[in-house]
Protein backbone atom coordinates (compact mmCIF):
# COMPACT_ATOMS: atom_id res chain seq x y z
CA UNK A 1 0.00 0.00 0.00
CA UNK A 2 1.05 3.62 -0.87
CA UNK A 3 0.92 6.28 1.53
CA UNK A 4 -2.69 8.68 1.11
CA UNK A 5 -2.72 11.84 2.36
CA UNK A 6 -6.23 13.82 2.44
CA UNK A 7 -6.49 17.62 2.89
CA UNK A 8 -9.97 17.91 5.21
CA UNK A 9 -12.07 20.73 5.43
CA UNK A 10 -15.32 21.71 7.52
CA UNK A 11 -18.12 23.32 6.08
CA UNK A 12 -20.46 23.83 8.07
CA UNK A 13 -22.49 20.64 9.31
CA UNK A 14 -19.98 18.40 6.68
CA UNK A 15 -16.43 17.68 7.08
CA UNK A 16 -14.82 16.63 3.23
CA UNK A 17 -11.39 15.42 2.57
CA UNK A 18 -9.97 15.33 -0.62
CA UNK A 19 -6.63 13.56 -1.53
CA UNK A 20 -3.78 15.48 -2.52
CA UNK A 21 -4.20 13.37 -6.00
CA UNK A 22 -7.25 14.94 -5.89
CA UNK A 23 -8.82 11.47 -7.33
CA UNK A 24 -10.11 10.45 -3.79
CA UNK A 25 -12.71 11.92 -1.85
CA UNK A 26 -15.32 11.60 1.35
CA UNK A 27 -17.57 13.85 3.14
CA UNK A 28 -19.11 12.94 6.82
CA UNK A 29 -20.52 14.53 9.80
CA UNK A 30 -17.41 14.40 12.42
CA UNK A 31 -13.83 13.85 12.03
CA UNK A 32 -13.80 10.02 13.06
CA UNK A 33 -16.44 9.57 10.45
CA UNK A 34 -14.53 11.13 7.79
CA UNK A 35 -11.38 9.03 9.34
CA UNK A 36 -13.49 6.10 9.22
CA UNK A 37 -14.58 6.83 5.37
CA UNK A 38 -11.37 7.52 4.46
CA UNK A 39 -9.17 4.28 5.64
CA UNK A 40 -12.27 2.93 3.57
CA UNK A 41 -11.52 5.21 0.65
CA UNK A 42 -7.95 4.13 0.59
CA UNK A 43 -7.91 1.00 1.23
CA UNK A 44 -10.74 0.27 -2.12
CA UNK A 45 -7.73 2.27 -4.52
CA UNK A 46 -5.11 -0.02 -3.12
CA UNK A 47 -5.88 -3.08 -0.69
CA UNK A 48 -2.36 -4.81 -0.01
CA UNK A 49 -2.51 -4.84 3.81
CA UNK A 50 -3.51 -3.13 6.96
CA UNK A 51 -2.56 0.40 7.91
CA UNK A 52 -1.96 2.84 10.26
CA UNK A 53 -4.04 6.54 10.03
CA UNK A 54 -3.12 9.63 11.79
CA UNK A 55 -5.15 12.75 11.90
CA UNK A 56 -3.94 16.31 12.88
CA UNK A 57 -5.55 19.30 12.81
CA UNK A 58 -4.48 22.21 11.47
CA UNK A 59 -7.10 24.98 12.30
CA UNK A 60 -10.26 24.20 13.71
CA UNK A 61 -11.94 23.99 10.28
CA UNK A 62 -8.94 21.89 8.69
CA UNK A 63 -7.00 19.16 9.28
CA UNK A 64 -4.49 16.58 7.15
CA UNK A 65 -4.96 13.04 7.04
CA UNK A 66 -2.87 10.33 6.31
CA UNK A 67 -3.18 6.46 5.73
CA UNK A 68 -0.26 4.20 5.13
CA UNK A 69 1.44 1.07 5.70
CA UNK A 70 2.10 -0.25 9.20
CA UNK A 71 5.66 0.17 10.14
CA UNK A 72 7.49 -3.04 10.63
CA UNK A 73 7.87 -4.35 13.84
CA UNK A 74 12.07 -5.30 14.83
CA UNK A 75 12.08 -8.17 16.76
CA UNK A 76 15.27 -7.51 18.18
CA UNK A 77 13.62 -5.15 20.06
CA UNK A 78 11.69 -7.65 22.39
CA UNK A 79 14.74 -10.24 22.64
CA UNK A 80 15.96 -9.79 26.27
Amino acid sequence: MGVFTFVCRNSGDEWTGKSLSGELEASAGSTFELQRKLVHTALSADSSGGVQSSFSFVTPTSGVFQVSPPLPISLSAFVV
